[in-house]
């Protein structure tokens, strides 16, 4: 069985994660680790079996045995460390978005470093894989709803996040509700026209400070008529909400919350049931090791990708105009075309 050699770019919290998925994946070795602060992460790595660590990520690109890197760190570095591994001849995997700078030509730069390198590109857009929304993304397809009309999303986090991170990742639009905004789109199967945002701080008033909110309600239109509503919170006090729905011409699709248990109990006083799952590192564990099982054997066996460059960059274009829309309390048009590369 031949084996992807790769190397993995990031190495914090969410990074290990990664790492220690990728490890249950029998098609790919994980040969090395790059992280400016490798020496926080050795020792887990070395537990895992990895031993070639790196501070400096071009060293995991000078490595003529990686044909793939994974790169996990901050959204603030993506867009430099994604065109240098293009530029050496690396197949990525890169967490959304890919730039922090508004403006597209920056993601643009990235797309055409890959096109230019002739290097595949996937986007960490887990969701799509996750096996309850898929269920219902494949039913839509199939038509067992017919016609889709209108998708709802509940997108809400455990607790807030410290200030000098959201710097790093991105506000609750860029780092957070994209997952929805593509997952819209996903659903739907149609291109995103116009958003109408509304939000404030109705959890921690000094996000203010950072520009960003923790409370988000936002109506999306389709380029085939349809709508979607997405509502977002950064505290939901009993777990890591997230909910779709699918609603069209002959039916409904939806999917609830994943918790522990199943059982639900209920008796003459009361009822009880378990809450969701506590974050999203429980609640998607079985779609991030997915999403790179895909990539993977995307590489292995010449298959599409779960979800490219292009996605990203139709996600931060509805995000760009949300934040508009924030901003000036109207609702802003969003480009449906695709982007020339």
């Amino acid at each position: 069985m031949k084996k992807l050699k790769c190397g993995v770019i990031g190495a914090g919290r969410v990074g290990q994660m990664h790492i220690e998925n990728l490890q249950t994946i029998r098609e790919v070795e994980v040969v090395c680790v790059a992280d400016l602060f490798i020496e926080d992460a050795r020792e887990n790595l070395n537990t895992l079996g990895i031993t070639e660590l790196y501070q400096d990520y071009q060293e995991v690109l000078a490595n003529q045995e990686i044909e793939a890197v994974f790169i996990f760190t901050s959204t603030d570095t993506h867009e430099e460390i994604a065109i240098a591994a293009a530029q050496a001849g690396k197949h990525i995997f890169c967490e959304k978005p890919l730039s922090m700078d508004l403006a597209e030509e920056a993601s643009l730069r990235v797309l055409r470093a890959v096109k230019d390198h002739e290097v595949k590109m996937q986007i960490g857009f887990n969701r799509r894989i996750d096996r309850q929304f898929h269920a219902i993304y494949e039913n839509v397809r199939a038509g067992a709803i017919g016609k889709p009309q209108l998708v709802k999303i509940t997108s809400r986090d455990p607790d807030l996040l410290p200030h000098e991170l959201i710097k790093r990742i991105g506000g609750l639009l860029f780092d957070f509700t994209m997952h929805d905004f593509d997952m819209a789109r996903y659903m739907m199967g149609s291109n995103i026209t116009e958003v109408y945002a509304r939000g404030g701080t109705l959890i921690d008033p000094t996000l203010t400070e950072i520009n960003d909110v923790d409370t988000l309600a936002i109506v999306l239109q389709f380029e085939n008529g349809g709508f979607a509503l997405i509502d977002n919170s950064r505290r939901a006090v009993y777990g890591y909400d997230q909910r779709v729905e699918v609603f069209g011409s002959e039916g409904l699709l939806k999917a609830e919350n994943v918790s522990e248990s199943a059982v639900e109990y209920y008796g003459n006083k009361s009822e009880k049931r378990k809450n969701p799952l506590p974050s999203f590192i429980e609640r998607y564990r079985e779609a991030y090791i997915a999403e790179m099982q895909f990539f993977i054997h995307a590489l292995l066996e010449e298959r599409e990708l779960l979800a490219t460059g292009i996605d990203v960059i139709m996600a931060q274009r509805v995000a760009v105009a949300a934040q508009k829309s924030l901003e000036t309390g109207q609702p802003v048009a969003v480009d449906p075309t695709y982007p020339k590369i």
